[in-house]
């Protein structure tokens, strides 16, 4: 498998999600090579540069036609090299032989177009990754657009994000950090930072169904539920969480610094204002407070 998150080595088994799903959003270039043709060996330095060059613009997918003899044969391959530009589930060209720089440059200019942002590329394309499970070339996708646009606050904040997905707290914490105050201080930025604190918070705990035991056994341990209530945010189970620290709040309001408060400012931080859930447990807080 190739190290690029732009290039996929093709099989039988892949050929589907890599080629025809991919083709829905971008061109891909299918290339069928062989180790013993020359021209090809010129050819895969070249293509490779303009996959990294484009960002993400098209795919590259790289067939051995010797190995992948069923595929070559079911495309009726009888050259090598041999270049199919898939687009939107359908053969739209191809290219025998080697063929100059610029005739690869003018096949995908004409099916990317000009009305594909950079941006939206990147995106697709790191979504396709994560949900092929390509972690880490999808990490390696962020890290290699971070290098063109060092001062992106959007994918600063993406990278962060999948970071978290994977457990790396530390290293979303130090990129989101690095944001300007008032980036920091606004969505998504701030949600990923709220999320963070219930992180630490859960750091150690027991599992949810042992929390949830303790606290039956122990309903007064606003300790046990301040903890829940990470586990909950982290599980994805918003509401759940929202209600254990309603308790906290009904129990003991000045519980560790007005953990209770705290905790649902905290949740309405990640949801974003929009959601029902805030405008809903955003009421029944002022009541309780007021």
């Amino acid at each position: 498998m190739s190290e690029s998150p732009y290039i996929f080595e093709v099989n039988q088994h892949n050929f589907a999600p890599v080629v025809v799903e991919n083709s829905q959003r971008v061109p891909v270039l299918v290339d069928f090579w062989a180790d013993w043709c020359q021209p090809c060996q010129t050819l895969t330095p070249l293509l490779t540069k303009l996959a990294q060059e484009y960002r993400g613009g098209f795919v590259l997918a790289k067939i051995n036609a010797d190995v992948e003899q069923a595929l070559a044969a079911h495309f009726r391959v009888r050259s090598l090299p041999t270049v199919m530009v898939v687009w939107q589930g359908q053969i739209v060209d191809q290219l025998v032989g080697l063929q100059p720089e610029s005739a690869y440059r003018e096949i995908i200019d004409r099916f990317a177009g000009p009305q594909q942002q950079p941006g939206d590329i990147v995106r697709e394309q790191i979504e396709t990754l994560w949900q092929h499970g390509r972690q880490k070339q999808a990490i390696e996708l962020l890290h290699e657009a971070l290098k063109q646009e060092p001062d992106s606050v959007e994918l600063k904040v993406m990278l962060a994000d999948k970071l978290l997905q994977l457990d790396r707290s530390e290293e979303a914490q130090s990129l989101l950090q690095s944001l300007p105050v008032e980036e920091r201080d606004r969505q998504p930025a701030s949600g990923l930072l709220a999320r963070l604190q219930f992180a630490d918070l859960a750091q150690g705990a027991p599992d949810i169904a042992k929390l949830e035991a303790q606290i039956r056994a122990k309903p007064d341990d606003c300790a046990a539920r301040r903890q829940l209530a990470a586990r909950y945010v982290l599980a994805g189970h918003y509401e759940a969480a929202l209600e254990q620290f309603m308790d906290i709040l009904r129990r003991d309001p000045k519980f560790e610094d007005e953990a209770g408060r705290k905790g649902l400012i905290a949740i309405f931080d990640i949801l974003g204002n929009e959601n029902p859930l805030v405008t809903t447990y955003r009421r029944r807080m002022f009541s309780l407070l007021h």
